[in-house]
């Protein structure tokens, strides 16, 4: 049997990983075992194993290859126009949060009880954040809103309350899901245009 590359090996334990987070998604971390794994990714029970020791390793990279998806399609697609209650839109973007809300959700809920994934939600929140504050603070530094908040300060206060708008709207689109999520972002959003 021919060796496995490492770009095939990468794109196998990504397979498992989408797999895997798929199962999340319907059954809940708890209520995913790996037989659900293994038959959602097409595989057998040794190809997955060879990829990951347990479930606990299994979580932790799909977990951390979510955050990472996440983060690098939020800095790719970010507007032209860097205003936060622009950059927030963004973020809030139906399209994309719907489908991963309800995994992210698990992921974070998961956090208190595994300082490895803690450790990767933790870094991925940072990197959302830091993308946050580097995209308004141009905005920030404009002469006329420098001169009332320094435009560092500015620029983080907006990023976290950015990133906590982001999960909070998460939470609520999991657990409501008759919620107009359009309606529902652009109201996060409004006080956001008044600054």
């Amino acid at each position: 049997m021919p060796r496995l590359t490492d770009a095939s090996r990468q794109r196998r334990r990504d397979d498992i990983a989408a797999a895997a987070m798929r199962c999340f998604a319907r059954e809940g971390f708890g209520g995913t075992s790996m037989a659900h794994i293994i038959s959602e990714a097409g595989s057998s029970a040794g190809s997955v194993y060879s990829n990951f020791a347990n479930k606990a390793e299994l979580v932790r990279f799909a977990a951390s290859r979510a955050l990472d998806d996440l983060v690098e399609a939020v800095g790719e697609e970010l507007p032209a126009e860097r205003t936060p209650a622009s950059v927030l839109a963004h973020l809030l973007r139906p399209s994309r949060d719907e489908a991963r809300a309800q995994p992210l959700l698990q992921i974070w809920a998961e956090v208190p009880r595994d300082p490895e994934l803690e450790d990767i939600a933790r870094t991925s929140l940072l990197a959302l954040r830091a993308l946050v504050r580097t995209a308004v603070l141009p905005w920030c530094e404009a002469p006329a809103r420098a001169e009332v908040t320094p435009p560092d300060a500015a620029a983080d206060a907006i990023a976290d309350a950015a990133v906590t708008a982001v999960q909070g709207y998460l939470v609520r689109i999991t657990i409501d899901r008759d919620v107009d999520v359009r309606l529902l972002a652009c109201r996060i959003v409004a006080p956001f245009e008044r600054l």
